[in-house]
């Protein structure tokens, strides 16, 4: 062998898993002949074998990857160098359920000794051992596929393939602010929100600052297909959307029934079914009689079956066991008697053999909280699917007769069906107008604990949670902390802003970033999305002295903020302002 060759090879059989350098000739020979001396049965090692293609954006580029049309995009193509990682050498070594593997004792076997058995303790390794390109790799694609918020210029150097994923247009870019306060303008200004992914959104601002536009754009990327200006859409979802008002003949319908409607011909619209609480169907029909056709409004019942021990536990308001009254006591003894053998007729023999030891206080206090549930009931109804794919449902209990409380106990069991139902595509849900229902008094509340379980298991329930509010101080502030995306509109409440300034990550001064609140024109908003992907001028290395070129570089916003303006609607606009003078 000659010499050359003979380097390669105690080069390769010398490599440590650890990474510390291999070492020299003369201690290599005094191992060898030790390992002659005293053969190991198992001498093998095991090292982690570089991934099949060590770039990401390699991978996706040769596949049919959207090449920008603008020339100016060489910063895009070097950020796209970024997400490669730098491949290990390649080893003269064999490869065991996918990894490397270098024998050790290969000089050995050379000179006559026998191959001994491995030892199962290095089998134990196997799985052990990723090489840094490895988890790079699996955690930069996590990032691609999941990140809620891309810039355009970001979607070209990560390499997206059209058809391999959905994205609507949200809006265009401004500026792009880090914490050095340094404006950057990207080339390509749109802005997408990844519609494929769950993800939570908080959307605030005072009336007519573009909050329920903004709240309609999204819904417009969910549900509206085959428009090519809006973004890419294979498969619309299911929406829920809970609205809540006064009620009565002054009502308004909920602004998101207007995506059932555009003044654009060939505009695939979703369908609308809204639901009403029976006592205010003929007002309501007359409510939302001027969206035309595509919406459908009926009366909301529940059926036996879909009423379970939780329901009447949420109809009731029963927070904790610890503080409800006596009579609350026996009903959660009956349901716990119960089980999961709970049907209604059985329970309402059960209540009825318990109302026998209730005062006429107790009973009072029982048919209250009952007559509510009974109103929504229907025996003889059939199950009804409410709930599917490209349609959106809206729950409107704009109904005198019902208070806030009594909202969010409908609204907690319509949740937990929407979240049971089996629709075949993502779904997503519209807390509307919270401030009209959400208290921040009772952080507590059964829907507020839903809302914090739909959050934090968004990406098991294939659910996208949306929170339109004119007062973000009605948000619990551990829900502002597991939101994915803020989307902050004008308004100029000093106390607002300290609620929300405690929980979202930019990187500005308090006065400064409510200065800029302050100033926002209509439709202008700040987007603040931590996980979200985007091209950023980069410093490569602060320690160099003279002129340093920033170098352009994917990566997430982390503590950046997105000055960003919203695009016009393609569906119609029912939430604008009533002037007395019109053009």
């Amino acid at each position: 062998m000659s010499t050359k060759g003979k380097e390669k090879m105690t080069s390769t059989a010398t490599d440590r898993i650890d990474g510390t350098p291999p070492i020299n000739d003369g201690v290599f020979k005094q191992f060898i002949s030790t390992r002659r001396m005293q053969p190991n049965p198992a001498s093998f090692a095991f090292i982690p074998k570089p991934p099949p293609s060590p770039s990401i954006s390699a991978n996706r580029t040769n596949r049919n990857t959207l090449q920008p049309s603008l020339s100016n995009n060489s910063h895009i193509s070097l950020a796209r160098q970024t997400l490669s990682g730098t491949p290990s050498p390649p080893t003269r070594s064999g490869e065991l359920n996918g990894h490397s593997v270098t024998n050790l004792s290969s000089a050995s076997t050379r000179s006559g000794a026998s191959v001994a058995t491995r030892d199962p303790a290095h089998e134990e390794l196997e799985l052990l051992h990723d090489s840094i390109s490895d988890v790079r790799g699996r955690s930069k694609d996590h990032e691609l596929r999941t990140a809620p918020i891309i810039t355009r210029d970001a979607y070209i150097a990560a390499g997206y393939r059209e058809g391999a994923t959905q994205y609507g247009v949200l809006g265009s870019i401004l500026s792009i602010h880090n914490k050095n306060n340094v404006p950057y303008k990207p080339v390509n200004p749109q802005l997408y929100v990844n519609t494929n992914a769950p993800f939570s959104a908080v959307v605030c601002g005072v009336q007519g600052s573009g909050k329920s536009h903004t709240v309609s754009l999204l819904l417009e990327s969910m549900f509206v297909p085959n428009m090519r200006s809006t973004g890419t859409l294979q498969k619309p979802l299911s929406g829920l959307v809970l609205h809540f008002g006064e009620g009565g003949p002054s009502s308004r319908p909920s602004e998101a029934a207007w995506i059932s409607s555009s003044h654009i011909p060939g505009v695939q619209t979703p369908s609308v079914k809204v639901y009403v609480s029976r006592s205010s169907l003929k007002t309501m029909r007359a409510v939302y009689a001027p969206l035309g056709d595509g919406v459908t409004v009926e009366p909301l019942f529940f059926t036996q079956d879909e009423l379970d021990a939780q329901a009447f536990l949420s109809m009731m308001a029963v927070g904790s066991s610890e503080s409800a009254p006596l009579y609350i006591q026996g009903i959660l003894s009956i349901l716990r008697d119960l089980g999961e053998n709970f049907t209604y007729p059985e329970f309402m023999r059960q209540l009825d053999v318990k109302k026998e030891s209730f005062n006429n206080t107790q009973l009072a206090g029982l048919e209250q909280r009952m007559a509510l549930l009974t109103s929504f009931m229907n025996p003889n109804m059939k199950p009804q699917t409410r709930f599917a794919e490209s349609q959106l449902t809206i729950i409107d209990l704009s109904d005198p007769f019902i208070d806030p409380a009594s909202a969010c106990g409908l609204f907690e069991i319509i949740t937990r069906l929407f979240v049971r139902a089996d629709v075949g595509t993502g779904k997503v849900l519209v807390v509307d107008e919270a401030h009209k229902y959400l208290s921040p008094t009772k952080g507590s509340s059964g829907l507020t604990k839903s809302l914090l379980t739909l959050t934090r298991e968004q990406r098991h329930l294939a659910m996208r949670v949306i929170i339109s509010t004119q007062e973000p101080t009605v948000v619990p502030p551990v829900l502002l902390d597991l939101c994915t995306v803020a989307i902050l509109h004008r308004f100029s409440s000093p106390s607002w802003w300290e609620h929300l300034a405690k929980h979202v990550s930019a990187d500005i001064s308090a006065e400064d970033a409510f200065d800029r609140v302050v100033k926002l024109q209509t439709g202008e908003a700040i987007v603040l999305a931590p996980s979200g992907l985007g091209v950023f001028p980069d410093i490569p290395d602060a320690a160099r002295t003279g002129h340093v070129v920033p170098v352009p570089k994917l990566g997430q916003f982390g503590r950046r903020y997105v000055l960003m303006k919203t695009r016009r609607r393609i569906t119609r606009d029912g939430g604008a302002s009533i002037l007395v003078v019109d053009d």
